[in-house]
């Protein structure tokens, strides 16, 4: 995905408003917004109020599924490519601000300048790549995502439209005895400037550690200027942090 898809994303989730109360509400007759959003809030999952601090997991991108389409036209060099990815091992951490730092360790030195520019690539896509889903995750998993019932709201808005690009994103959630969990979001992006399309949906597989849900395996998906993209990021080895 490009560097400007990327900041598209981040910057989207800064300012998106949820709509999820609307689903609380759905079969039911509430024409009042407030009652709604009461609900909402107090069905949400706030990771924050639960005790979390910090956190550091394990990245391991499922590299063969990246390469899926080498393996069938060139299945040799396919094989070289993915030793050398496996042998890339990355490392998510989020500090008690909500600061998220993505660092890497290779095993093996890139053995040509070629293989050199394209671990730096890796290095600075998946850097962007987890910082713009963590931006995504926060604001419905790690805080409060509702505004305070007294203030200016519209429940349904899910639009945003900035000078540079118009976007929508639609969050998916499943309710569980602790609250509503974040299971995944569908996102349209449409530059302004530069006539740019990128299709994005992203699966969420959570898990309890420590005694919070974090993700445990993401799915992405989605086309960007109509050429299609995959991928699979499994978190593991959780180190957590609670008050």
């Amino acid at each position: 995905m490009k560097n400007s898809f990327l900041l598209k994303v981040r910057t989207l989730v800064l300012m998106v408003v949820c709509g999820i109360a609307v689903s609380l509400a759905q079969g039911t007759a509430v024409p009042n917004k407030k009652a709604i959003l009461t609900k909402a809030r107090e069905a949400s999952y706030n990771l924050r109020n639960r005790g979390l601090l910090e956190f550091q997991a394990i990245v391991s991108p499922n590299w063969r599924l990246v390469l899926k389409d080498q393996f069938t036209s060139d299945p040799a060099s396919a094989e070289t490519a993915l030793k050398l990815l496996n042998g890339i091992h990355f490392t998510v951490a989020m500090d008690p601000a909500g600061a998220v730092k993505v660092t890497h360790q290779t095993d093996v030195a890139a053995p040509n300048k070629q293989a050199e520019d394209g671990f730096a690539q890796i290095y600075s896509g998946m850097e962007q790549a987890m910082t713009g889903f963590f931006d995504t995750w926060k604001p419905f998993m790690l805080t409060e995502p509702f505004p305070e019932v007294e203030s200016v709201y519209d429940l349904q808005k899910t639009k945003v439209t900035t000078p540079a690009f118009k976007s929508v994103l639609k969050p998916q959630f499943a309710r569980s005895t602790q609250g509503l969990l974040l299971t995944g979001y569908d996102a349209i992006y449409d530059g302004v400037t530069d006539n740019s399309h990128v299709v994005l949906s992203v699966q969420i597989e959570n898990q309890e550690t420590s005694g919070q849900q974090l993700p445990r395996k993401l799915n992405l998906q989605g086309t960007s200027e109509g050429a299609p993209f995959s991928m699979e990021l499994a978190l593991s080895n959780y180190q957590v942090k609670n008050r």
